[in-house]
């Protein structure tokens, strides 16, 4: 059978401690504290039919599972080695499993987290926590259908001495994320700052669409920074990707966790100013195409992109050169939470003990992951805070 296939008919059972959400945080945390020589019983509730159904899209099925510049790095890396997947290196720090698959890192915490004598009840949306008078907490749930949208009213009721609120965001809804932590957090009393899609595609407005629309497929390695009313709010560099809607790659989703959360209600002029040819100053580049007028841009940037920047500014060699340089496209907002890959905005870290996860406002109460506030660039650091937090959970739940 496989690992974390099984459905442990349980409702109605106390156990030490209940982790809601069987992602990598929530993994991270059983394991972290089962290995402890003072263990109980431990439950994990899961929306889908099986843990990590998220963490095997990460990286485009490769999983990067952290990155050699993420806080708590060599402590990750001991962690999976503890449960036999070694890391390999890749480009700018980002790490991945030797396999090379996510489906080998999702096996890992699993057969990990079953050894070590974690209980997991699946298909359950968890839709209510409450802290008792007596100590420990009542949770409920209900059997959860398609996406994890709850299927029908009967209710399963589960009581533990401590709760793990690991159960993401809102970003991949197609994967059971559905902000069901950030609900239950406020009704214990916690702040959740403003919620909205990170990592995530920008749109063009309507007027770019149009203007861009022949250059769908574009891809340039550049710098860019997103300015908001004329004021540089982030930068980031990488591949730039022209789509048909927006603009997109791993710069871009950096650039998308500026974005206001207004937007929509304050329009203010958000743009991203790209350099598209960094590492030669604009006074060269003209230089460069003076000497060869019939080439242009056309021998350092993709033909369709050197030829709309030519033909926009008439041929004029100084304004062909400031455009390269300065290359501007404005954006109305971002995709939502399907394609986003995190969530931006959640419980407030202020009421969070930073050494151990467990709330400052009701004792025996903790959380771990992407249900927390920041936001983290591309790279593997948001799955590193997911882990580093669980296995801090973990340890002192």
């Amino acid at each position: 059978m496989l690992a974390g296939k099984k459905t442990t008919k349980i409702g109605a059972a106390s156990f030490d401690v209940l982790v809601i959400g069987g992602g990598a945080a929530g993994l991270a945390a059983a394991i972290a504290y089962l290995r402890r020589p003072d263990a109980g019983r431990l439950l994990v509730l899961e929306v889908n039919e099986a843990c990590g159904r998220k963490l095997l899209a990460t990286g485009n099925g490769r999983c990067n599972v952290s990155n050699l510049s993420a806080d708590g790095y060599t402590e990750i890396k001991s962690f999976f080695e503890s449960i036999g997947v070694l890391f390999r290196i890749g480009e700018g720090g980002r790490t991945y499993p030797m396999s090379g698959r996510a489906a080998s890192v999702q096996q890992a915490l699993l057969l990990a987290a079953e050894q070590f004598g974690a209980s997991f009840d699946y298909g359950r949306r968890v839709t209510d926590v409450r802290a008792m008078p007596g100590g420990g907490f009542g949770v409920r749930a209900q059997m959860a259908g398609k996406a994890g949208e709850a299927a029908d009213a009967e209710e399963y009721f589960y009581r533990a001495k401590r709760v793990l609120i690991a159960s993401g965001g809102k970003a991949g809804p197609q994967y059971g994320c559905l902000g069901d932590g950030f609900g239950i957090a406020r009704k214990l009393g916690h702040t959740v700052t403003s919620i909205g899609p990170a990592l995530v595609p920008l749109i063009y407005t309507d007027a770019d669409r149009k203007r861009f629309a022949g250059l769908k497929g574009v891809r340039v390695k550049c710098k860019a920074e997103l300015h908001i009313d004329g004021r540089c709010a982030a930068a980031s560099s990488g591949e730039l990707l022209f789509t048909d809607y927006g603009l997109s790659g791993v710069m871009m989703f950096d650039l998308s966790a500026a974005m206001p959360k207004s937007i929509l209600e304050d329009r203010p002029q958000v743009c991203v100013h790209a350099d598209l040819v960094p590492g030669i100053d604009v006074a060269a580049l003209e230089r460069l195409m003076e000497g060869n007028k019939g080439l242009w841009l056309a021998g350092v940037l993709d033909e369709k992109l050197s030829q709309f920047i030519v033909e926009e500014n008439t041929g004029d060699l100084s304004k062909v050169a400031a455009a390269a340089k300065d290359f501007k496209a404005c954006v109305s907002g971002t995709k939502g939470w399907k394609e986003a890959q995190t969530t931006r905005g959640g419980v407030s870290l202020t009421e969070i003990d930073g050494a151990t996860g467990e709330s400052r406002l009701v004792p025996g109460l903790f959380f771990a992951g992407e249900v927390l506030e920041p936001v983290f660039l591309c790279g593997g650091f948001n799955l590193s805070n997911a882990w580093a937090t669980g296995i801090r959970a973990g340890a002192c739940m």
